[in-house]
C-alpha cells in the first residue's frame, strides 16, 4: 500500500469537494480521476501532495510523491513545446525516486507523438500514477480503475474510461426502472385508497321499514365493513408515505440544427486549393497543397503542433486567392481567443444576438450544452474558460453560416461538456472543419481527415467502424432484438435484487449480454 485514505472531507466556501470514507492506492495501480469542471479533482491531487490539507480525516503517504501539475496556456505557448515541457517535469518525477505520480491534464497542448511517449511512460512507471484527464483515449489506454467525483461524492470503478461508462449505463437503467416501478406502485396504492374510500361511502343505512333489532344487526356489519375498509384505505395512504421516493430520471430532447432558409448549398464541393504555399519569416510552412471540402463533411485537421493547421483556417478565413469558395459560403470562426463573445451579456444574449432560430430552440441547444434553467441569465465574464468555449459554440450553430472552422473547441471542457459537444456538433447539419487534439472526439465526428505532415496535405474519407457477420441483415436484427429483450429483462431485475449476491450475478450477465449487443 502506498497510501491510505482514512475519512477525509474538503469544503470550499461551505460546499463539500472531496469526501471520502476509506481509500488505499496500491502500488501498481493507474488510476483516472474524472468529473465535471469544479467538482474537485485538481482539489483531491493537492491533498495528495499536501499542497492542500483535509478539514478532517488523515492522508498517510509511505512513498515519495512526484506531481505532474497542469500546463499554463502561456508556457504551452513558448518557446519550449508543451511535449517537452511535459517530458522535463516526468523526468524530474522519475529522479526524485517517486513511488506516486500525480500527473492534473497532462495531455493538454500535446500532439499525437508526445500523447504516445507520455502514455508509454505511464505503463511503464513503477508505482501508482493518478490522472485527471479530460483525454478518453488516453484514459483508455492507461487506466485500470476510475474514480468519479460528483457532488462531492466519490464513486469508484474497476477497468479503463469505457468500462466505467458501461458500469454507469447499467447504474443509469437500473435507475430509470426503479423509477418506473415507483411511479407504478405509486398509482396502484393511490387508486386502492381511492376506491376503498369510494366503497366505505357506499354503505346504505338500515331500510325504514326494518325491525329494531334488525336494525341494530344491520347497523353493527355496516359499522365493521366501514370501519375495515376505511382502515384499508389508511394502510395503502400510510404505505405510499413510506415509498422510498425516486427522482426522475433526465431526459433531453433530441435536437437537429437545421440551416437557415436560403443557406444550404447544394455544390458538391465548397472550397478548393490547388498548390497553396505559405511562408513564415522565410520559411516554408505549407507547401503547395491541393485540397477539396465536401459539402455537408465533417472534416479533422490533424497534424502535429506547429504544421500549420490554425493558419490553414486563417487562411481560408481571409480569401487567400489561391482559394476557390462556391457562391454564397458564409463562414463562421471559432478560435481560443472567444473573440466572439460580449463579456458584459448573459448567455442567453449572447446566443440569440445572431441566431436564425427562436428563444426556445436557443434554450433546447443550450440545456443540451448543459446550461439548464436560470444558468442561461449567467453573464460571460462570470464562466469558465470550457463554458466560454460552449457559449461560442452554440452561437455559431445557430447562426446564419454554413460552414464552421472551428479550432481547438474541446480546449477546457470537462468530459461531460466534451460529450454534450458532440452530440451538438453530430446534430449540425451545416459543414464542419475542425482541430482537435482529442482522438475520441475526431472519431465521434469526422467523416473525413485532412492531415498535415511535412509541409504537404493529405486527405481521406473516415471509416466507420462496420459490424462484421455473416448472418442475413434479418437475422442481425432479430438477434439484437432477443439481446435487446434480455437487456430489458436484467434491467427489470435489478431493480428488485433477491440478495447482493444474485445483484453481482445480474450485473455481471448486463455486462455480458451488453458486450454482445455492441459487437
Amino acid at each position: 500500500m502506498l497510501v491510505e485514505i482514512k475519512a477525509i472531507k474538503k469544503s470550499v466556501g461551505g460546499r463539500v469537494l472531496v469526501e471520502i470514507d476509506n481509500w488505499q492506492i496500491e502500488d501498481g495501480d493507474r488510476i483516472g480521476i474524472v468529473g465535471a469542471n469544479g467538482s474537485g479533482k485538481t482539489t483531491l491531487l493537492n491533498l495528495l501532495s499536501n499542497k492542500e490539507v483535509p478539514d478532517r480525516g488523515s492522508i498517510r503517504s509511505f512513498s515519495p510523491i512526484g506531481y505532474l501539475e497542469q500546463l499554463p496556456d502561456a508556457v504551452a505557448g513558448a518557446t519550449v513545446s508543451g511535449g517537452e515541457e511535459t517530458k522535463r517535469k516526468l523526468q524530474k518525477a522519475f529522479e526524485l525516486g517517486s513511488g506516486i505520480l500525480l500527473a492534473d491534464e497532462p495531455t493538454s497542448h500535446l500532439d499525437k507523438d508526445n500523447r504516445l511517449y507520455l502514455e508509454k511512460a505511464i505503463k511503464q512507471f513503477n508505482g501508482a500514477v493518478l490522472v485527471v484527464s479530460h483525454d478518453r483515449t488516453f484514459l483508455n489506454q492507461v487506466c485500470t480503475k476510475i474514480v468519479e467525483l460528483e457532488r462531492g461524492k466519490t464513486y469508484f470503478y474497476e477497468g479503463n474510461y469505457d468500462d466505467y461508462l458501461n458500469q454507469k449505463e447499467l447504474k443509469q437503467h437500473t435507475e430509470q426502472a426503479e423509477y418506473h416501478q415507483y411511479e407504478k406502485e405509486k398509482k396502484r396504492l393511490k387508486q386502492v385508497a381511492r376506491e376503498t374510500e369510494t366503497r366505505a361511502s357506499k354503505i346504505r343505512k338500515a331500510p325504514k321499514r326494518m325491525g329494531n333489532s334488525e336494525a341494530r344487526l344491520h347497523k353493527m356489519g355496516d359499522q365493521k365493513a366501514k370501519k375495515k375498509l376505511g382502515q384499508l384505505a389508511k394502510n395503502a395512504e400510510k404505505r405510499l408515505d413510506q415509498l422510498d421516493v425516486k427522482q426522475a430520471p433526465t431526459e433531453l430532447a433530441n435536437i437537429k440544427i437545421k440551416l437557415a432558409k436560403g443557406k444550404t448549398l447544394h455544390a458538391p464541393i465548397l472550397l478548393s486549393a490547388t498548390k497553396l504555399t505559405k511562408k513564415i519569416d522565410e520559411r516554408i510552412l505549407l507547401n503547395q497543397l491541393d485540397f477539396s471540402l465536401v459539402n455537408h463533411s465533417k472534416t479533422a485537421l490533424i497534424g502535429g503542433n506547429g504544421v500549420g493547421k490554425t493558419t490553414l483556417l486563417k487562411l481560408i478565413i481571409e480569401n487567400s486567392p489561391e482559394i476557390q469558395k462556391v457562391k454564397n459560403l458564409s463562414i463562421g470562426y471559432f478560435s481560443q481567443k472567444l473573440e466572439l463573445l460580449e463579456e458584459e451579456s448573459t448567455i442567453l444574449e449572447n446566443v440569440m444576438k445572431e441566431s436564425v432560430h427562436d428563444e426556445t430552440f436557443v434554450r433546447m441547444l443550450l440545456a443540451r450544452l448543459l446550461f439548464r434553467k436560470q444558468d442561461v441569465y449567467k453573464e460571460v465574464h462570470l464562466l469558465s474558460g470550457g463554458e466560454k468555449n460552449k457559449v461560442s459554440l452554440a452561437k455559431l450553430l445557430v447562426s446564419d453560416d454554413n460552414l464552421l472552422l472551428l479550432d481547438e473547441p474541446t480546449n477546457y471542457l470537462d468530459i461531460p461538456s466534451l460529450k454534450a459537444v458532440e452530440e451538438a456538433l453530430m446534430a449540425y447539419e451545416g459543414t464542419l472543419l475542425f482541430v482537435s487534439h482529442d482522438e475520441t472526439f475526431n472519431q465521434k465526428i469526422a467523416t473525413h481527415y485532412w492531415e498535415i505532415k511535412q509541409q504537404k496535405l493529405t486527405m481521406w474519407e473516415a471509416k466507420k467502424e462496420i459490424v462484421k457477420v455473416s448472418l442475413p441483415t434479418e437475422h442481425v436484427s432479430e438477434n439484437n432484438l432477443v439481446l435487446e429483450t434480455q437487456l430489458a429483462e436484467i434491467i427489470g431485475k435489478l431493480s428488485n435484487p433477491s440478495s447482493k449476491e444474485n445483484q453481482q450475478e445480474l450485473e455481471k450477465e448486463y455486462q455480458k449480454v451488453l458486450r454482445k449487443l455492441k459487437k
